[in-house]
């Protein structure tokens, strides 16, 4: 194993010998993920061995000519020289990820490795180990984001706005250390969105959306630290934090509504794997000791579908604690109907897009109309999102749609606005 200058002397000396010499040299950066949370839960002593036993297992998977170097804690950078075609590092690897996800035992405890690599392929990628490393890196953060096992460097693809938003690394990672520290100083807040039952004409609950109001950039937008919150090791410990702050007020909140209150919270869709997230729903219904059917959780059908045996099979387990599912942004992505009855959900969102212009648009109408036909047929109730106008609201409800969100009713607000809005809004059923 290479010291981090060592491994830059040799990227350097490779990088001449394939300006000289056909053949790629492939640059991989392969990232160990949870390792903070293997440390938190077992200890130093057992991460040490973890590091260890996956260096050992990357050396054994390499060629006598590839090089290796820890990077960082939980990253390990590969050169693999003299690649006949770019297609090679794809297959090396799928032989990493193959090999490298085994099972490793640490000191009695049992640990299955989760990778993520990052491909760049030289001098298509870059001309010297700086760009190279750089363009990994931001592979890597897209694999990370996307819940893929590798991503290998696209200019175009990585500027694309067609999963995410650009991902600039410096930015990338300064957010992502300022996250850590907003978290420790308490930075995080929750906003809330009334959901107003159209029958009724009355509140029933509110979707939780989190903020981050930072000590030093100010107001932080959303999809920026979401992203990076996606794929850093906050994202359970904020879920959680989310989590008992929204039953913790929706609890508030049921005192001074006499027909309940629910709270729904958006669920990643990397925690959509993980089963872990089943313990920290159950134990924030056990703290705060709120019925589980105040809580709904939000998945989105792409999340959905990127797992959907796996997906399903939590979804279930959230079910028989009694907490309801809601399909967010239904119409936007690729569900397959034959999953679609399958999924336990009580609820399906319509995506604002079909909403906002929908008497503009017949064809928005008529989808919106076979969404709420659909979802009947199948014992859900809809929620439509984006109302904004008073005819889209009256249409809506002529057509049988149960709840709907929007400005018109509310926007996105504090808690102790919320509270205010829920003493003096016409909503509110007062």
């Amino acid at each position: 194993m290479h010291s981090r200058q060592e491994f830059l002397n040799k990227f350097d000396e490779l990088l001449v010998l394939d300006s000289e010499q056909p053949g790629k040299l492939a640059f991989l950066i392969v990232k160990l993920k949870r390792f903070k949370d293997i440390n938190a839960a077992y200890g130093f002593k057992v991460g040490d061995m973890f590091i260890q036993q996956s260096g050992e297992c990357l050396s054994a998977v390499l060629r006598p000519v590839d090089v290796i170097s820890r990077f960082s804690d939980n990253e390990f950078a590969l050169l693999l020289p003299g690649l006949h075609n770019p297609s090679h590092a794809i297959l090396a690897a799928n032989k990493i990820i193959t090999e490298c996800t085994k099972q490793i035992v640490c000191n009695g405890i049992t640990i299955e490795p989760r990778l993520a690599v990052g491909i760049v392929i030289a001098p298509e990628h870059g001309d010297n180990h700086d760009d190279l490393i750089h363009h990994a890196a931001m592979a890597l953060s897209k694999a990370e984001i996307v819940n893929e096992h590798y991503f290998i460097y696209d200019p175009d693809f990585m500027g694309s706005k067609d999963l995410y938003t650009n991902i600039r690394l410096p930015h990338r990672l300064i957010l992502e250390q300022e996250l850590h520290h907003a978290f420790d100083r308490d930075e995080f807040c929750l906003n809330f969105q009334p959901k107003i039952d159209l029958l009724k004409k009355c509140a029933s609950g509110s979707e939780v959306l989190i903020r981050w109001h930072s000590s030093k950039y100010g107001l932080v937008d959303t999809q920026s630290f979401i992203d990076v919150l996606e794929g850093s090791d906050l994202l359970l410990p904020v879920t959680k934090w989310i989590l008992n702050s929204a039953l913790r007020q929706c609890t508030q909140c049921s005192s001074v509504m006499t027909d309940g209150f629910s709270v729904s919270v958006n669920l990643s869709p990397a925690l959509l794997n993980d089963g872990s997230i089943i313990d920290i729903i159950a134990g924030a219904l056990k703290i705060w000791g709120t019925s589980p059917e105040s809580l709904v959780m939000e998945v989105t059908e792409n999340a959905i579908m990127a797992d959907p045996e796996l997906s399903l099979d939590i979804l279930r387990e959230m079910k028989a604690l009694g907490v309801g599912i809601s399909i967010d942004d239904f119409g936007t992505g690729f569900s397959s109907l034959a999953y679609l009855k399958n999924i336990p959900a009580c609820e399906l969102k319509i995506d604002k897009s079909f909403v906002l212009n929908m008497l503009d648009h017949e064809k928005n109408t008529s989808i919106v109309q076979s969404t709420i036909d659909l979802a009947h047929s199948l014992g859900m109730h809809v929620v439509a999102e984006g109302i904004e106008n008073r005819n889209v609201l009256e249409k809506l409800t002529e057509m049988g749609c149960d709840y709907g969100q929007g400005y018109l009713m509310g926007r996105p607000m504090s808690y102790d606005e919320m509270t205010q809005w829920l003493a003096e809004s016409y909503w509110a059923g007062n």
